[in-house]
């Protein structure tokens, strides 16, 4: 199909002086009067507006089906203990994945067909996240995730799981490692 011919470009017109529109008649030292706001105001409530000056509260949401926001502290020192790539794919499907007592139902060969590696892999893997505390196992396919990580601190659902697990948490601390400059060496 053929264009249309295309003109030539024109200059542009003059550009003429913008002027702001007038203020209101009631505007004094660049403030409106109270009379004329409260006008304003039954304006909008004529056309069924609200007005408020408090900001409307909203309930907390998350869009999952689970509340998965994890330690600000332990997320922001995650780089320091120095985790594989495989050991943070396991580490982040727990962390999806997790009932409300932080348990996971998986097996070393599921993760290893859902990953596409080998199972040995897998348990290297879960080896170094049990050895710096973020999860652990407590019975064939069954692998607790530490409350500590899982849940946004102080949050209820963590305030419970820690208390019922104070025992084993005691055991399972998370110790964020500290990191030696080359250069000081």
């Amino acid at each position: 199909m053929a264009q249309p011919l295309r003109r030539s470009a024109e200059a542009p017109a003059k550009a003429s002086r913008l002027v702001a529109a007038p203020p209101p008649a009631d505007v004094v030292n660049g403030m409106e009067s109270a009379h004329d706001l409260m006008r304003r105001f039954e304006k909008l409530a004529k056309k069924g507006g609200t007005f408020s000056t408090n900001p409307e509260v909203k309930p907390y949401v998350f869009y999952g089906p689970q509340h998965l926001s994890l330690s600000w502290v332990i997320q922001e020192n995650l780089w320091k203990f120095k985790l594989a790539a495989m050991s943070r794919d396991v580490l982040d499907h727990m962390t999806t994945n997790h009932d409300a007592e932080a348990l996971v139902k998986m097996t070393q060969s599921s993760l290893a067909a859902k990953f596409g590696c080998s199972q040995s892999k897998v348990s290297r893997a879960i080896g170094q996240l049990s050895r710096h505390n973020f999860a652990w196992k407590e019975q064939r396919g069954l692998y607790r995730l530490n409350p500590l990580y899982a849940y946004r601190w102080n949050s209820t659902k963590q305030r419970r799981l820690v208390k019922s697990l104070e025992k084993t948490l005691l055991k399972h601390p998370i110790t964020i490692p500290t990191v030696r400059n080359e250069a000081t060496r």
